[in-house]
């Protein structure tokens, strides 16, 4: 088994998906009928580090696999290079969005900027029919998470055209949820927002899709992920120790 959050250990989940259904997430919201277990869902947030995500993107291309990856608006904007690259690849290219956050908890300015932010990505070319919210600290004390700006406004999504977001718009009583979040993978058996999942480990992932009855729902971010495993353990001690020094500085 390769070492964790290195790409030889993507390539080798992808390989053990490769013979499987698997799903973008606007491929299974689109589903007529819930699909027979086993399937996969396979969704990758890119936070940064754009070019980790198109390598993973060429990775499960050539395992003939494909996923849905969502993109957040940095600061000079969109990473147009990255996102056409994936895009060309075959796979889904969703927003990731965080307006919430950016303008300080403001709504009606999130809601603004959520709609400009899709009518830019889609001027450029890119059909846009999914979002996911990212996860952050928030940044005021009107919300709780960006996921706040469709939950106070359900209507958004048809407004936008979209057909739906990452995990609002799933019915996890089917689905148990995986997540590599914060470099620590985690299990959640009928997921809602802000549920406290258990470890687990990709060895124990990839002992489960053998399993018949498996319907999974796996999120990565790519930015975790490296091309070998000095990287991935530099990284991931470093991410760690800062963990800690926040926490420190909070209390």
């Amino acid at each position: 088994m390769p070492l964790d959050f290195t790409f030889v250990a993507f390539d080798l989940f992808c390989q053990r998906i490769s013979h499987m259904p698997v799903f973008t997430v606007a491929g299974f919201l689109t589903c007529s009928a819930p699909p027979s277990t086993p399937f996969i869902i396979l969704r990758l947030d890119v936070d940064f580090r754009e070019a980790h995500a198109v390598h993973m993107a060429r990775i499960a291309n050539r395992r003939n696999v494909r996923g849905s990856f969502y993109f957040r608006r940095q600061v000079d904007g969109f990473d147009w290079r990255a996102i056409r690259l994936i895009a060309d690849l075959g796979h889904e290219v969703g927003y990731h969005f965080e307006t919430l956050d950016r303008c300080a908890g403001d709504f009606e300015r999130a809601r603004s900027l959520f709609l400009d932010d899709l009518e830019t990505l889609r001027r450029a070319g890119f059909s846009i029919q999914t979002v996911a919210a990212h996860g952050a600290p928030p940044t005021a004390p009107t919300y709780h998470s960006n996921l706040d700006l469709l939950r106070r406004a359900p209507d958004l999504l048809d407004k936008a055209g979209l057909l739906g977001e990452t995990t609002l718009s799933i019915d996890f009583t089917r689905l148990a949820y995986l997540s590599d979040a914060d470099w620590r993978w985690r299990r959640y058996a009928h997921y809602y927002p802000g549920q406290r999942g258990g470890n687990t480990s990709l060895r124990a992932i990839l002992s489960e899709l053998a399993r018949r009855d498996a319907g999974l729902y796996i999120t990565f971010h790519p930015h975790q992920w490296f091309p070998g495993p000095a990287q991935a353990l530099y990284f991931r001690t470093r991410n760690r120790i800062g963990r800690q020094w926040v926490r420190r500085i909070r209390q």
